[in-house]
Order: structure tokens, then sequence, then C-alpha cells
């Protein structure tokens, strides 16, 4: 059920990315001592963001289909093919936690979108470190 449920996140994560008005970056239009910003949104694949230095919407994007592809990979682990990928998915998921702020922090890049997949991101995130704990803790129970 958890697994089902990760992969929901990611996936609803991925589609709300994909939307056209996910990142907002704003632009000055007059320099003058009135200063007047003009906002333009993005979607988080968007080429434009990493034209204006702006990498870490789509590193968040690129890391997200990376934790999609190991959680789907994992299911084969149940019948002993794959390893297990839980920690690898708990870094990717604190880099896209970390990429996200830092582009909310140096960009201004915050929308409703934006804070929708930082909230997915961190749920995913606590359901892998319930898993993890889980998994500890039976380990622990059978040693």
């Amino acid at each position: 059920m958890k697994r089902f449920l990760s992969i929901c996140c990611t996936l609803a994560a991925l589609v709300l990315m994909a939307l056209p008005f996910s990142i907002q970056m704003d632009y000055l239009t007059n320099p003058g001592p009135p200063e007047e910003f003009t906002n333009a949104h993005f979607s988080y694949i968007s080429i434009i963001p990493i034209e204006n230095a702006n990498w870490m919407p789509i590193i968040t994007a690129i890391l997200t289909l990376v934790v999609l592809f190991m959680l789907v990979i994992g299911i084969k682990k149940d019948r002993g093919m794959i390893k297990d990928y839980k920690i690898p998915i708990c870094i990717c998921l604190i880099l896209c936690i970390a990429a996200t702020f830092v582009s909310w922090s140096v960009f201004s890049t915050l929308t409703i979108i934006g804070a929708v997949v930082f909230a997915l991101h961190f749920a995913l995130l606590s359901i892998q470190l319930l898993r993890f704990e889980r998994v500890q803790s039976d380990s622990n129970v059978a040693n």
C-alpha cells in the first residue's frame, strides 16, 4: 500500500510539474526609480528558467523521474530480482526538497503549484522513511 501511495505521489508531482504555470519568475521591466517587475510563469521542464541560470526546477523534475523509476523497479524486488532502493530514493527526495527551497529563496519562484509539489516530495520522503524504519526494525527482530 505504501509503495502504491508513493508512486501516486510521484506521478501527481510530475503532472503538476508539467503544468505551464508551475514556476513564477520575476523580470525587471522598468529599472527607473519606480521599479516595475513582470511575472512570467513556466513549467519545471521549460528551458527558459535554465536560460536565466535557474537550474533547480529541471534538477527537481529529473530527480523526481529517477525516484519514479526506482519505485517502479523496486516492485520487482518482491520477486527477488532487484535490490532495495530506499536509501537512493531518500537521497533523491532530499535533493529535490533542497533544490526547490533554493529555487524559492534565490529566484523567488514560489507558486501554489510549487508548494504542492514540495508537499508531495515531503510526504513521499516521510513514507519512504517510515518504510525504511519498518524494515530496519523487522531485521533487528529477526536477528
